[in-house]
């Protein structure tokens, strides 16, 4: 156990994290992290974001416009039906 000294740094209160333990807890500067009260005590855990970009199927097949994915068949459709010319297959 570690005893450490509250300081004063604008109009906060700080406490800091010694090196060795943020590191064993994979922690680095800018993590996120949750603070609780539990009595006359403090917990400290890494912050549960939820997940970005969390979509349904649904919703993702919904997104797809049919136009710009019939543009793009058009671009490529000289390299599908084209013939080899080197090694590409074998």
């Amino acid at each position: 156990m570690q005893i450490l000294k509250v300081r004063a740094q604008g109009g906060a209160m700080i406490v800091t994290i010694p090196r060795d333990i943020a590191a064993e807890l994979g922690w680095f500067v800018g993590t996120e992290v949750q603070l609780e009260r539990q009595g006359e005590s403090l917990s400290i855990k890494p912050a549960k974001r939820a997940a970005r970009g969390a979509f349904t199927v649904a919703e993702l097949l919904g997104q797809i416009d049919s136009d710009e994915i019939a543009a793009l068949n058009e671009d490529v459709k000289a390299f599908t039906h084209s013939v080899p010319v080197g090694k590409e297959y074998q």
